[in-house]
């Protein structure tokens, strides 16, 4: 076992977030938490993070490729949310402390962590649906969006596994039922890390003014994503050509200040980020300031 720390690294917003939240093994501790890789090729990952002081420390097999461990623990794309500080040049500003998590290698987690998310709360119903879907290969609910993803499951898998360039798989993704724009950008920014996508849902809607979605049709027969052939309103076109390889990041922070602002918070939130009021003002200072970014 190889032992690391890691300093800077907010990992309770960053996991607030994440579609690979299911992926760990939550435990409190007295200062913080740690969560612990129990499922796929990286079993046996446990850090244990201090959210006062801010540092982590990681136990990893001497086996896993640093471009793995780089990934799955957010340090390949940490500078991006640094930049972004000093770009936007606010004072008091904690989005330095927020990174991305994603792993190729856990897509299958990713693909249905997005699928199971709709429509439900994410930290109660969609982490524990995520996990038995994995060990079990079934989701056990009679929810609607179980059943529907226990009829999909194979047609998701199936696409998974042909080998395509992520763009390719993502549009192949959307013609399975269930499986929307909003859905793919999504997981093309976590299990590809490709920041340059990101789900247009409520929190990030309210901060570009978006007026109604891409249709699912469009995107499909333009074969694209970002949506550059637009001939109607387009706020996936509009995130992208604002925000360009920061799309991704700034939704996240928009996610994870609306997360901080709700009033009901489930235990797993509780866990992560014990005191959400030192957070709220600086995101809310950063994301006016996005909203007249030229």
């Amino acid at each position: 076992m190889v032992c690391m720390i890691i300093r800077g690294i907010h990992y309770g917003l960053t996991l607030l977030y994440s579609y690979l939240l299911p992926l760990f093994k939550i435990e409190e501790t007295s200062g913080g938490f740690t969560f612990t890789i129990d499922l796929g090729p990286f079993r046996g990952l446990k850090c244990r993070f201090n959210e006062f002081t801010l540092e982590t420390t990681c136990g990893t097999d001497p086996g896993f490729m640093e471009i793995h461990i780089e990934r799955i623990l957010g340090l390949e794309k940490h500078s991006l949310f640094k930049d972004l500080c000093k770009w936007i040049n606010v004072e008091k500003c904690i989005v330095d402390q927020v990174s991305l998590i994603y792993e190729p290698a856990y897509k299958n987690i990713v693909a249905y962590s997005v699928y199971l998310s709709r429509n439900t709360n994410y930290y109660i119903n969609t982490v524990k649906w995520v996990r038995e879907a994995i060990e079990r290969g079934v989701v056990d609910s009679n929810s609607y969006i179980p059943r529907e993803f226990n009829r999909v499951k194979g047609e998701i898998d199936y696409v998974l596994s042909t080998g395509l360039d992520p763009i390719s798989e993502a549009l192949s993704l959307m013609r399975i039922r269930g499986f929307g724009v909003k859905s793919v950008n999504a997981y093309l920014l976590h299990a590809y890390g490709l920041t340059r996508y990101a789900p247009i849902d409520r929190h990030y809607a309210r901060l570009i003014k978006a007026l109604k979605p891409r249709s699912k049709l469009a995107c499909l027969l333009h074969g694209k994503l970002q949506c550059s052939q637009c001939i109607i309103h387009c706020p996936y076109r509009q995130a992208y050509s604002k925000f360009r390889e920061l799309n991704g990041v700034i939704q996240s922070l928009a996610y994870i200040h609306g997360r901080l602002k709700n009033p009901v918070r489930s235990r797993i939130e509780e866990i992560l980020v014990k005191d959400t009021s030192q957070y709220l003002d600086s995101l809310e200072n950063l994301l006016r300031r996005l909203i007249n970014w030229e």
